[in-house]
Formats: C-alpha cells, sequence, structure tokens
C-alpha cells in the first residue's frame, strides 16, 4: 500500500485524518468526567478515545491513504489525549484521595523513557507495551465508577479491548512478517 500526503486527500480519503482529530476532545470530556466525579463516563470516554485510535489506522489501510503525516499526526493525538485523561485522573486520585492512582501514574509516566532507548514505539513490543499501558490507565476509571456502574464498565472495556487487540494483533504481525514493522 502506497503513502499518501494529507494535502492530496479528499472527500472519504479524509476520513482517518477526521477520526484522530476527534481524540483530543474525547481525551479532555474523558478527563473533565473523571475529574468531576464521573468516573464511568471518563472510562466510557477512554474506551471511545482508545476506539478512535485503532478506526483512524484500519480507514486508512482501507482506503489506502497511510502517510507520514498521519502518523505523526496520530502520535500527536495520543499524547494530547492521554495528557488530558491523566490530568482528570490525578485530579480526582487527590480528590479521591486515591494514592495508589498516583503512583500507578507516575510509574506510568516514568517508565517511557526508561524504556524508550530500547523499544521504539511502532514497533510489535511497543505496541504490546501500549497495548498494556492502556489496560491499566482503563483500569484506574474503574476504581472512580460508582459502584453500580463498575461491572458494565468492565465489560464494555472487556469487550473493547480484546476486540481491538485482536484486530491490531494481526495487523501487527502481518506487517512484522512484511518487514513494515520491526519487533522492537
Amino acid at each position: 500500500m502506497g503513502m499518501v500526503g494529507v494535502e492530496g486527500r479528499s472527500g472519504w480519503q479524509r476520513l482517518p485524518d477526521l477520526v484522530t482529530a476527534t481524540r483530543p476532545g474525547l481525551g479532555l470530556v474523558s478527563g473533565l468526567a473523571v475529574a468531576t466525579g464521573h468516573g464511568a463516563l471518563g472510562g466510557w470516554m477512554y474506551l471511545a478515545g482508545f476506539l478512535s485510535d485503532v478506526a483512524d489506522g484500519l480507514l486508512a489501510r482501507r482506503l489506502g491513504v497511510q502517510s507520514e503525516a498521519g502518523t505523526v499526526n496520530d502520535g500527536r493525538a495520543d499524547v494530547a489525549f492521554h495528557a488530558l485523561v491523566g490530568a482528570g485522573l490525578v485530579i480526582a486520585a487527590v480528590r479521591e484521595q486515591q494514592w495508589w492512582v498516583l503512583a500507578v501514574l507516575a510509574a506510568l509516566l516514568a517508565g517511557g523513557p526508561l524504556v524508550r532507548p530500547w523499544v521504539a514505539v511502532h514497533t510489535v513490543v511497543g505496541k504490546a507495551i501500549g497495548g498494556a499501558y492502556r489496560v491499566i490507565i482503563f483500569s484506574t476509571f474503574v476504581a472512580f465508577a460508582e459502584p453500580s456502574q463498575r461491572v458494565p464498565l468492565i465489560i464494555g472495556g472487556l469487550v473493547v479491548l480484546c476486540t481491538t487487540y485482536v484486530y491490531e494483533a494481526r495487523v501487527t504481525l502481518a506487517e512484522l512478517r512484511s518487514g513494515e514493522r520491526t519487533m522492537r
């Protein structure tokens, strides 16, 4: 599949870019929800943001519009999304005195620079680490959800995470076999 520049896209070809552009907004809503005591809503919005991350790549591949610019924008959207989500989780953790959440977030934040010299983000190992990161972050939302909302949130999270990870694993392995993706 060839790479297409963002500026050469029209109509449906811009759809992956539009999906990517929603991610920071979803991060803002997720972060604000958990920060204001609506942990389940924050968790659902986190899952929506994760789905947008998978969907933009799927659409770009299906439409044949993968590009370096799209990859860069996807990375920037991911950083903005997780920064906004993280800020909301920090506020919720302090408000609820859930110090373990701050410890988990600090470990995830500190772990990135420690791993980066050995593992690139867009590699097989990098994708696996990113997947584990998302499971951990999602789990913190469950702690902030009302008890009556936890089971539906957990079930929804399992469905979304398992479905997307099966898809992502298939794509990642195909890219590994074709040489488009390296191991680490």
